[in-house]
């Protein structure tokens, strides 16, 4: 007997077990069927993942899909509490509009997003929706705090104190227990650190500080200035003794090569064509990180790192650390602005090495 509704059933092949279906042990049929659409950005959809114990506890007997960019799949593929993957494309969105689904979660503002939402079958809806209009609304009222903080800038920039992670439970109508964003890794994403760390003949028995020295590429108002990197490096390594490692992607290239030219003793440059998973491997090893509001921050707190985040143009007040180190914010009068570039970048400039050092000494 073939049995198509296991949410392993493909049809135009066997499943991942190979397994006919008559007395098969994996046999999971789809119970209360879950949809979550957030697509990005990537720190948005990992911290999004704290989401899921809170999905679990309400309805136990669940299956989870989620609908999110292709780019940013990888950060769901090791999950256990994700059965299934939707990459955001037409072959694979089309056939979501034949299916039924109990309870849909629409965690994006882009209207690609809400259209969708609008547009799938569920029982009950969640989060933003599109109007006739064309813009952006909410399916449920108690959306209604996320959906004024995207419009109200002194909400969102001086009065709110909720977390990301309160939000998205309070669009959701669950009880937050302080559940943490969870980056599941394997032995083979931690595999090229190791053999890393090896060819670079890391002394062993120091503290590994990480320095993530980009800012993404959508804000360059993140971007620490590069001589307090080569400043906290001499820290770091003088005082401390410390391993540096110099993390960042083909933008941070140049920059990771000149600090570690620049470093007198024990800076790392760990490399700029890591996947995604192979960075997230790196940091796994590392005791303390030090970065911007970025994807490589969010990656370290989900891995349960000791972080030191640095604030200028965004809120820091919506970032939760989970207990583990600390975030630096100058607040200077112009700060937060949510701009892409600017002239001066005194907030930034404002958070100096010296502090910085104060606080991963405090860490260890």
């Amino acid at each position: 007997m073939i049995r198509n509704d296991c949410i392993y059933f493909k049809g135009e092949s066997p499943c991942i077990y190979g397994l006919l279906c008559d007395n098969c042990p994996h046999f999971k049929p789809s119970q209360t069927k879950i949809l979550i659409i957030k697509r990005g950005a990537m720190g948005d959809v990992l911290r999004t993942t704290a989401l899921l114990p809170g999905l679990k506890r309400k309805y136990p007997k669940s299956t989870i899909f989620w609908v999110v960019d292709e780019d940013s799949g990888a950060l769901l593929e090791r999950h256990p509490e994700v059965d299934r993957i939707v990459p955001f494309n037409l072959e694979n969105i089309l056939p979501l509009f034949v299916e039924k689904f109990d309870v849909l979660f629409s965690l994006d503002k882009e209207k690609g997003s809400t259209a969708l939402a609008e547009k799938i079958s569920s029982s009950q809806k969640y989060g933003f929706g599109l109007n006739e209009h064309g813009n952006l609304s909410i399916l449920n009222p108690a959306s209604d705090y996320a959906y004024r903080l995207g419009v109200d800038n002194d909400l969102k920039f001086y009065r709110n104190q909720k977390t990301y992670q309160e939000i998205i439970y309070e669009m959701a109508e669950l009880d937050y227990q302080g559940d943490p964003y969870i980056l599941c890794l394997k032995e083979a994403d931690r595999k090229r650190a190791r053999l890393l760390f090896k060819k670079l003949r890391i002394p062993k028995s120091r503290p590994g500080i990480g320095l993530n020295t980009g800012s993404g590429t959508r804000f360059e108002t993140k971007q620490w200035p590069p001589r307090y990197f080569a400043k906290l490096i001499d820290l770091l390594t003088s005082k401390l003794k410390a391993n540096v490692f110099l993390l960042g992607g083909p933008k941070e290239k140049a920059l990771n090569r000149s600090l570690e030219c620049r470093a007198r003793r024990n800076a790392f440059n760990t490399g700029s064509d890591n996947s995604l998973l192979e960075f997230a491997g790196i940091l796994s090893f590392m005791d303390v990180v030090v970065s911007s509001d970025s994807l490589a921050m969010h990656l370290a707190v989900a891995l349960g790192k000791n972080v030191v985040a640095l604030f200028g143009s965004t809120c820091p007040q919506e970032i939760s650390l989970t207990g583990r180190g600390t975030k630096l914010f100058a607040g200077v009068p112009c700060s937060p602005c949510y701009k892409p570039t600017c002239s001066d970048m005194t907030c930034m400039k404002a958070i100096k090495p010296e502090q910085v050092f104060r606080e991963i000494q405090k860490i260890l």
